[in-house]
């Protein structure tokens, strides 16, 4: 750079910086717009509100005791919703919108599901299957698929950036079977269920390996000696992701019987192989889940057991609860919920899908993105 050059640049920055010094001068009790965005908190709330399931049928939900799944139908059994949870400054804005954004490296993308029949009986051989695509373009309509055996449904559990995990439910072959299995698959292909340890690690792997080896049974055929049967189902790509509490864990079914009757049975184990930030990005407050839940009950003087799940953002200032009173934002300082910031009350069984935050000058970005979307109507519980 010459000198004339560098004169031109300096003499540019020094009127820069005084007419910075001027408004800061004319306005010396406003807070600096830069500062004010920094404390901008966002989240984006995949939702899943069910046609049937009531609150006390998804109770285990808060537990992990058991999973839920919907009966196999062609018709919806349920409905996705995101919610878009944001304050920026003083104003707490809750804004529910069709289906499932989830953002991505490369984007905003829409993840779903549709029913693929069968060519030979539809209405008894059909798929429910899982499309993704980008913001702003459609999915691939649905069609017939000659490869379908049987009837069967999926709901999703997790949706991430990069993974979708979900229970698939179905029912088939000359006995109707019906079986329940949790899988995980890659966004860039939903047709591929993947390993445990090609989302979670080595470690994941290992662990899945120590828990399955002693829940094989013993081969009871002649001449076996005692050896294991090898038969069981144990598979490591049969694992999911779902939401406890104040947080995600994986968990994996093993199938046991006899030597006759494998897989008829199924215990789930859950994983403590820590998940990634990748997959379970949000904040925790450092307590107990009984003792969450019962704070965030009394802060928002909710009935005992009303609170199912709760959700921090990863400076631990911000927190979202769901249960049956709905939706109740919540403030946090030093580690507690201090008051409540804003409601949205709905009266349906639901069970939360996904969890992705945005902060700082990146919610503006995420909510201008939002308001593109098509806007929903949260859905009431059906009257009796």
């Amino acid at each position: 750079m010459s000198k004339r050059s560098r004169f031109f640049a300096f003499l540019a920055a020094l009127c820069l910086s005084s007419v910075c010094s001027s408004a800061q001068q004319s306005a010396p009790d406003k807070k600096p717009a830069a500062a004010t965005a920094a404390e901008d908190r966002g989240l984006l709330l995949g939702m899943y509100f069910t046609n049937a399931a009531t609150w006390d049928e998804l109770a285990s939900l808060s537990t992990g005791s058991e999973k839920w799944t919907p009966g196999i139908s062609k018709e919806p059994h349920g409905k996705y919703l995101t919610l878009w949870i944001s304050r920026s400054g003083n104003a707490v804005k809750i804004q529910p919108v069709e289906g499932l954004l989830v953002p991505r490296a490369s984007g905003f993308w829409h993840v779903g599901t549709s029913i693929v029949t069968s060519d030979q009986d539809p209405d008894f051989n059909y798929d429910e299957q899982f499309w993704a695509t980008a913001a702003g373009q459609k999915p691939k309509p649905s069609g017939t698929d000659a490869q379908v055996d049987g009837a069967s449904v999926r709901l999703i559990t997790y949706v991430g950036p990069d993974y979708l995990s979900y229970l698939f439910h179905w029912q088939g072959g000359a006995g109707s079977w019906e079986y329940v299995y949790p899988h995980v698959a890659s966004l860039d292909d939903l047709a591929t269920e993947t390993a445990v340890q090609q989302v979670l690690g080595p470690a994941a792997g290992a662990e899945f390996k120590r828990v399955a080896k002693p829940l094989d049974h013993m081969n009871d055929e002649p001449g076996a000696n005692g050896e294991p049967c090898n038969c069981c189902t144990i598979d490591d790509k049969e694992w999911g992701i779902l939401h406890v509490g104040d947080s995600w864990q994986s968990y994996a079914r093993f199938h046991y019987g006899t030597s006759s009757s494998c897989a008829q049975g199924s215990d789930d184990r859950w994983l403590k192989a820590m998940l990634p930030r990748t997959v379970a990005p949000g904040g925790k407050l450092n307590k107990t889940w009984d003792a969450l839940r019962k704070d965030a009950e009394a802060v928002s003087k909710s009935d005992e057991g009303a609170v199912r799940h709760l959700f921090v953002s990863p400076k631990q200032d911000f927190a979202i609860a769901v249960g049956t009173n709905g939706v109740i934002v919540f403030a946090v300082e030093n580690a507690h919920l201090t008051s409540v910031l804003k409601r949205q009350p709905f009266d349906a069984a639901c069970i939360p899908v996904m969890e992705q935050w945005s902060m700082g000058r990146f919610v503006s970005a995420w909510d201008a993105v939002v308001q593109k979307e098509t806007p929903a109507a949260l859905p009431a519980a059906a009257t009796p």
